[in-house]
């Protein structure tokens, strides 16, 4: 029992002590689980009820303390993904500015390279990736059963592995070339599901939208890396020119790899410096969302309500939309700045990387603004990711379809078009790309890889369709390209803004008993404290008295073992 000596009119109205279900008001700060209650409320004996799970206390964890640079191992996380995210589009990238170093080009002889492939035939090279991120299917089924450190770890294999033989087979043969492209598509596949994974288990809804947009933004500061970098070697005679930009690449993979290994984790519990504090209010937060265990084989997956959602429909419909004329600007953009603007391979690939530094700038902003106008302001997430979405696609529409109305005497008003253009496009971090995680948070996975195996098809169809079209690298070709790209940029502003949903759907609720014992968990923990704040702000604390057992009845002794009667019962 509690003793309390305070009135009615003495109990305060708000609780002096901090709960788990409170939002914390900084992103990325460990939160107010152990938080002191102010000097003039402090209660007399023991601080309200928290949530302990059953885990291991984390020993190193205990020991660290957050800094000014890293407040919590969250960020730490982020930024490992980050580099992952960067190992990878560095591997993604390096082809659109080797491949002009690489073969020939038959409209400027002296700008080409030595491998006699025609425009069809690079088509499948650039293709090839693209055909690799179709095992997402595969991968994004698997993402939430799989450990996601291991998955990300497969990724940067891969990427090591295609770059270091890709220089040695291109020359030989055509198709080795097209399978070292698949097996980086490969590595994406196994990343993109995985981090997406990752996210739902270490970020606290109100944080994903900023974790989101430091993890993917490795993408643009890896191309920002090996564009300017690629351009410069292809004029150098290090390692024979274009294939050191390939041993560049696997070198940066390898480093990764090195700092992935000892510092990732799956989740909190497993990681080895995390604090018990962080561990507690991350698993607090993401209680209610009935993630569950990995292993846990008695969730049943609602493939059938999935398919009949309409904000799923949306939200994958409007990224295939975003990722099209993406294609466009990171596979072909060297191309286009070579054929219609006749930049020189080193100012090919430092104007190149202009677009992605905007695109990182934007996404990076956009990002951490959503996260503050819902948890500072308290504004709608589905508002949000609608509004952001549709200045996305609105501006990254309008931007490529002027580019083409520029030829080379008016390429500054041309760069700064594509740069608006990736400005632009960073929106749809906070827009659908947040929707998609916050649309079933314990089928993630599966969503991530439904979304990009369809993303892949159009990226094959897309990479085929503009050398098609590109044939003689003319104006009037790539106004082409930029038209269709520009229409397709244009649909999610009507699409997504009508069908598309920020928020958790009713068919991810959960389905096992031991999901749904974790929602009503910290909503109950909640109630307690707030209970024992009310009764306990002016009175003393003692603990339970424990139940008298009940008296003890004398049994009679039971009679001598005879093989004839049954033994004698006892008296009651």
């Amino acid at each position: 029992m509690i003793a309390s000596s305070s009135t009615a009119n003495e109990t305060p109205t708000d609780s002096p002590y901090p709960t788990i279900d409170k939002a914390p008001r900084a992103i990325f700060k460990i939160g107010s689980l152990d938080e002191p209650a102010p000097i003039n409320q402090q209660p007399t004996s023991r601080p309200p009820l928290q949530s302990q799970p059953s885990c291991a206390r984390s020993e190193a964890g205990d020991l660290a303390e957050p800094t000014a640079l890293f407040p919590s191992m969250r960020l730490v996380l982020a930024a490992l993904l980050c580099c992952c995210y960067m190992a990878l589009a560095i591997s993604t990238s390096n082809i659109s500015v080797g491949i002009i170093c690489m073969s020939s080009c038959p409209l400027h002889p002296g700008l080409g390279g030595t491998l006699d492939w025609r425009p069809s035939q690079e088509g499948y090279v650039l293709a090839a990736q693209n055909a690799g991120n179709l095992l997402m299917l595969l991968t994004g089924m698997w993402a939430d059963r799989l450990n996601g450190k291991w998955m990300v770890m497969a990724s940067l294999v891969l990427c090591v592995s295609a770059n270091a033989i890709l220089p040695m087979v291109s020359p030989v043969s055509l198709w080795l070339t097209v399978l070292c492209r698949m097996a980086v598509g490969a590595a994406d596949a196994c990343l993109i599901p995985a981090a997406t994974s990752l996210i739902t288990r270490w970020f606290p809804q109100a944080e994903r939208s900023a974790a989101i947009g430091i993890i993917s933004g490795g993408r643009q500061l890896g191309s920002l890396f090996i564009l300017p970098a690629a351009g410069w070697l292809c004029t150098q005679r290090i390692a024979g020119g274009w294939p050191a930009i390939f041993y560049l690449s696997a070198l940066v993979s390898l480093m990764v790899v090195f700092f992935w290994l000892p510092f990732g984790a799956d989740k909190p519990s497993k990681q080895c410096c995390i604090s018990e504090k962080e561990r507690l209010f991350v698993e607090s937060r993401i209680a209610c969302e009935s993630i569950g265990k990995r292993t846990d084989r008695g969730r049943r997956v609602p493939y059938r309500a999935m398919l009949r959602s309409s904000p799923l429909w949306a939200a994958a419909f409007a990224m295939v939309c975003h990722e099209y004329p993406l294609v466009i600007m990171l596979q072909f953009l060297p191309n286009y700045l070579r054929d219609v603007l006749e930049f020189q391979p080193t100012e090919n690939g430092l104007i190149s990387a202009l677009p992605m530094l905007c695109l990182f700038l934007s996404k990076t902003l956009s990002s951490s603004l959503s996260s503050w106008l819902i948890v500072r302001k308290e504004y709608d997430k589905t508002r949000v990711c609608k509004v952001f979405n549709g200045i996305a696609s609105a501006g990254l529409s309008i931007c490529i379809g002027i580019v083409p109305f520029f030829d080379k005497d008016h390429a500054t008003l041309a760069v700064i078009c594509l740069c608006g253009a990736m400005f632009s496009a960073g929106m749809h971090t906070p827009g659908v790309q947040t929707a998609l995680v916050q649309l079933a948070p314990p089928f993630s996975g599966i969503i991530t890889g439904w979304t990009f195996f369809a993303v892949a098809w159009f990226g094959i169809g897309n990479k085929i369709l503009t050398k098609k079209i590109v044939q003689q690298g003319s104006a009037t070709e790539w106004a082409i390209v930029f038209h269709v790209a520009s229409l397709v940029a244009a649909l999610p502003v009507i699409f997504f803004s009508i069908w598309g949903s920020a928020d958790r759907q009713i068919w991810a609720s959960p389905s096992s008993k031991l999901s749904v014992a974790s929602m009503y968990m910290p909503n109950r923990i909640a109630s307690l404290n707030t209970q024992m704040t009310r009764e306990g702000s002016q009175s003393s604390w003692s603990l339970p008295k424990r139940p008298t057992p009940p008296p003890i009845r004398k049994i009679s002794t039971l009679a001598p073992f005879d093989s004839n009667t049954s033994i004698q019962k006892s008296e009651r």
